[in-house]
């Protein structure tokens, strides 16, 4: 066990590293506890650690600290590197010196060791079978705080990889993959390094920059005779452990040339079938067919609903033009005229109608005009607002009228000048009343 001078384990030589299944829970000491510099929780440095600090692309593991003699458990949220030191980020503050105890949550542990392992062998064989290099990886179902619901595919991992791989060729790395999972499992070896020992030379250029090589651990994974890489996280003992793995034949490029090649390994395989079979079964109730015909019924409904936009996109447009003359006709003595819309006041309704309307206004040279548009859509309670005029002071007072009406509604006058545009988010009680009765007083 290496020290660093407070005496904590350094990274590379932490227990979760030199023995991935090591413990489940684990007894050390809290060495240092921090208040962190951006939030309110608190890091904490203990002796030794089976929780893994983030890097390597793989995430940190999660867990608990419980502090022994006391009834305190405290939630790790993350565990992240400061150079050599593995720093636990929690909520609350817990006394240096304090004996506790760490739990892990395994489940997370044995899904990330499954992807990452999957890696390793995926790597491999690129490079073994092809000559490909891996360029980067990036492992895939992991929320954070900006998504924090994922679907099925958000579960793929994916390397990046020089060029696209042939159906063919996905295929037969597939069948290889899964050979050394099942009939062909190799064993998986950690191998602690120093830069001066004996031995193969070990490629360090992907090595953080302020990793010191010279005070830490330099660590390949050895996949039996297969591959051997330098690594800092944590793997499975061997190849069977994986469980399974899916390759998907859909890739994307990237930079260039180069190419995306998303996969999943172990559970994830399982639990993207479950939610894949349950989709296919209920598109199969929903479309009246067996999974085969799947595809061909969802074309046949997109191209039916293209034609039925268009339809009602021309008669939106018939309907609007309608609509217009009647407006241009109330435009009498008053010069003022108006419409409100309550079941189908869709916005792209109100859109269009102002349009044949300006066009027909700027086709009879109308002025002082005032012509205000309202529509609500009822499922939603969501409206829109338009207000129409060759004056800006009728359209800043009837505007200012409308807001004071209606406390949702927020908008403003384009770049042309002429019109004002507002959406309201939602009707207040009686807001779609009094805006009804006041447009009808005024016109």
């Amino acid at each position: 066990m290496t020290g660093s001078p407070s005496g904590a384990t350094l990274v590379g030589s932490l227990a979760c590293q030199r023995d991935s299944f090591y413990r489940k829970d684990f007894e050390t000491i809290v060495l240092k506890c921090d208040k962190a510099l951006k939030n309110d929780n608190y890091e904490i440095e203990l002796l030794d650690t089976i929780l893994f600090p983030e890097g390597g692309g793989q995430p940190s593991d999660t867990g608990k600290i419980e502090v022994l003699g006391s009834n305190r458990t405290i939630i790790v949220s993350l565990v992240f590197r400061s150079r050599l030191r593995a720093v636990h980020l929690v909520d609350e503050y817990v006394q240096p010196g304090s004996k506790v105890r760490i739990s892990i949550d395994w489940d997370r542990r044995l899904d990330f060791m499954q992807q990452h392992t999957g890696q390793h062998l995926l790597s491999a064989l690129l490079e073994n079978e092809w000559g490909l290099k891996t360029v980067s990886w990036s492992m895939g179902g992991v929320p954070t705080p900006k998504r924090s619901q994922l679907g099925p595919s958000d579960f793929f991992n994916y390397i990046e990889i020089e060029r696209k791989l042939s159906k063919d060729e996905v295929s037969k790395l597939s069948l290889l993959c899964n050979r050394y999972i099942t009939v062909d499992p190799q064993k998986i070896e950690v191998i602690e390094r120093k830069l001066d020992s004996t031995g193969p030379e070990v490629d360090t250029s992907k090595i953080p920059d302020n990793y010191d090589l010279e005070k830490g651990t330099l660590r390949t994974i050895d996949i039996g005779q297969l591959d051997s890489n330098p690594c800092c996280g944590t793997h499975l003992k061997n190849t069977f452990q994986i469980g399974s793995i899916f390759i998907s034949p859909a890739q994307s490029s990237v930079r260039g040339s180069n190419s995306r090649l998303s996969f999943m390994c172990g559970s994830r395989v399982l639990n993207y079938t479950d939610s894949m079979h349950s989709i296919v079964n209920s598109s199969k109730v929903l479309l009246s067919c067996g999974e085969i015909d799947v595809p061909q019924k969802l074309k046949l409904q997109r191209d039916a609903n293209q034609k039925s936009v268009k339809r009602e996109q021309f008669w939106m447009k018939q309907a609007a033009g309608s609509t217009a003359e009647n407006l241009i006709g109330q435009l009498g003595g008053k010069k003022k005229a108006h419409l409100v819309m309550d079941e189908y006041g869709m916005p792209s309704y109100i859109s269009c109608l102002q349009k044949e309307l300006a066009s027909r206004i700027l086709l009879r040279k109308l002025d002082r005009y005032l012509v205000v548009l309202c529509g609500r859509d009822k499922a939603t309670g969501a409206g829109t607002v338009l207000i129409s005029s060759d004056s800006c002071e009728e359209i800043d007072a009837v505007s200012t009228k409308l807001s004071k009406i209606v406390s949702k509604l927020k908008g403003g006058t384009g770049n042309k000048g002429g019109k004002w545009q507002g959406k309201v988010t939602e009707f207040g009680k009686g807001e779609w009343t009094t805006l009804c009765q006041y447009l009808c007083e005024l016109y």
